[in-house]
């Protein structure tokens, strides 16, 4: 090994600790809690995920909170108090994480012998883009990129049309799918850039490039992805500064920034709170592309699913008050039909898929892409969220082609009923 090797690989393992050392004693809590607390405390605290009631022993939502030091000495004695029952699972998230970082620059490492884009690491979002761009070069008549606008640090947010007749039969349905709106949550852009690789250049089903357009935004929040790459793990929103509050707590969550119900939730109010839904609807330039990508085609939009990491769900409408719209029936049906396919392909170890209403499964939400799609018109819309195993949402590169391979199942699945019943 050369000495320049090794002097990038120890200057690459030294940031990987000073970027981690902020959760130095953090430590992580499963709490059995309810819907309605399980929403009082996002407001206060990092809620990583929440486990369904009907997983859950105890018959409440299992709920992974990160509570750092000064936290615990706060929060522990509020969950007594409520006779919240809790268990520690990791005692020092800094070395969880720091783990996670060796094994991302191993598979990157060898990632980089092979000329073919790895669908099995974590890219960064010039490389995405880039490739995006690569596409377009190489099927100029099945591909556009569409660069749609900048971040608010600069970065621009491009995503891919995918048709056979540049959209211009619109009597073609049309399917979205987005990816990395919470920035941490990193397996989601390899999932929606094997789409479009199955869709593209595999064309494992030819019926569904023929007979569909697809929009397809592989990372919807850049300026939060990249900073969890080289500041902070944990980070969840935008990184934006135009909210009061923002010098101290930067950052909007973009699934909580959509105008359906928008504002209706106190623990999403607070701009500290990682639910935090920004000072006025589409306040986010990254909420916009969504909300414009949508727009212009919702008159034949047919399906529409944010991909997000983690818990095994496909979660659907209404999320703010758990009623149903009037084709829950058929949402609920085709949301098990993506599942199964899914978890007909999941790995032994993996937790069945979970379909249901959000507020039902999980808690109420207000401000979501999910509900936002569909009361703009919409049919299918879901939140999907991927497994995460026993990693949650670091899960190493090597579970990355299980996910993305098993999700394209569950996709192709529901791309052929819109096909079959459009």
């Amino acid at each position: 090994m050369t000495r320049l090797v090794v002097c990038v690989l120890i200057l690459a393992v030294s940031l990987a600790q000073g970027r981690h050392e902020k959760y130095e004693g953090h430590q992580l809590f499963r709490v059995a809690i309810t819907s309605e607390e399980l929403g009082k405390l996002e407001a206060h605290l990092d809620i990583l995920s929440a486990t369904p009631a009907t997983r859950s022993a105890s018959g409440k939502i299992e709920a992974l909170v990160r509570l750092s030091p000064a936290e615990k000495q706060q929060w522990l004695p509020y969950f007594n108090q409520r006779n919240m029952a809790y268990t520690k699972i990791i005692d020092n998230l800094a070395d969880i994480l720091r783990d996670e970082e060796a094994k991302v620059q191993r598979a990157r490492s060898a990632a980089s012998r092979s000329s073919r884009f790895s669908f099995e690491v974590y890219h960064r979002h010039q490389e995405i883009n880039d490739y995006l761009d690569s596409l377009a070069k190489r099927y100029p008549n099945l591909v556009t990129v569409i660069n749609a606008a900048l971040s608010f640090e600069g970065r621009q947010i491009k995503y891919v049309r995918i048709s056979t007749s540049r959209f211009e039969n619109l009597r073609k349905p049309v399917i979205i799918i987005d990816a990395a709106a919470h920035a941490r949550e990193w397996v989601t852009p390899p999932v929606a850039l094997y789409i479009i690789n199955q869709l593209v250049v595999d064309i494992v089903d030819s019926n569904l490039l023929e007979y569909i357009d697809w929009i397809i935004i592989p990372v919807v929040n850049p300026d939060g992805y990249e900073y969890s790459f080289d500041e902070d793990r944990m980070w969840r929103k935008t990184r934006s500064k135009a909210h009061p509050g923002s010098d101290e707590c930067p950052g909007v969550d973009v699934n909580r920034n959509f105008d359906h119900h928008w504002g209706t939730r106190p623990d999403s109010a607070n701009p500290c709170a990682i639910v935090f839904e920004g000072p006025r609807p589409f306040s986010e330039a990254e909420t916009r592309v969504v909300r414009d990508a949508v727009l212009q085609h919702v008159d034949r939009t047919a399906l529409y699913i944010s991909i997000h990491s983690y818990g095994n769900m496909f979660l659907y409408a209404w999320g703010n008050n758990g009623t149903l719209p009037d084709n829950g029936l058929i949402l609920n049906l085709v949301g098990v039909h993506m599942a199964e396919a899914i978890d007909k392909l999941a790995l032994d170890k993996a937790k069945r898929y979970v379909v249901g209403n959000a507020a039902h499964v999980l808690a109420k939400t207000s401000g979501t892409s999910r509900d936002w799609t569909r009361a703009v018109g919409i049919p299918l819309t879901y939140t999907l969220e991927l497994p995460g195993y026993e990693y949650g949402f670091l899960v190493p590169p090597e579970y990355v082609w299980q996910i993305v391979t098993e999700t394209w199942a569950g996709i192709a699945a529901g791309a052929n009923y819109v096909l079959y019943n459009w």
